[in-house]
């Protein structure tokens, strides 16, 4: 199940990479696409809605790629972060809800909770 988990992990910094990346062509190219409309109203409102709407997908990618790290890592936190996540992923068509319920499947098993539990002694 650990090699389920990496997999997971992996993948999921995989997609938030590409995330951050496109947040920023969103934020870069939404700016200057606006700023050559040539109507001040369309420059203004062009760039804050732009530069929104790429912060807010170099946030939500930048939250996948540290949970990935952190499930490397075998952080408790992650987990239960990968699994909202995946649960998002699940309307996201067709490869994001495939590694969705395969993302559930790991974290959610009875071999995959076994991964995060730790004993005291």
């Amino acid at each position: 199940m650990r090699t389920h988990i990496k997999v997971v992990a992996i993948i999921n910094i995989i997609f938030g990479a590409i995330g951050v990346l496109a947040g920023l062509s969103v934020f870069v190219g939404g700016t200057f696409g606006s700023m050559m409309s040539g109507s001040l109203v369309g420059a203004v409102a062009g760039t804050v809605t732009s530069a929104l709407i790429g912060v807010i997908i170099a946030c939500i990618s930048g939250i996948s790629v540290v949970a990935g790290f952190g499930l490397l890592n075998g952080k408790q936190w992650a987990r239960y972060v990968v699994i909202v996540l995946s649960v998002l992923y699940l309307f996201s068509f067709p490869w994001k809800t495939i590694f969705g319920v395969y993302s559930l499947w790991a974290l959610l098993s009875a071999e995959g909770k076994r991964e995060f539990t730790t004993v005291s002694v």
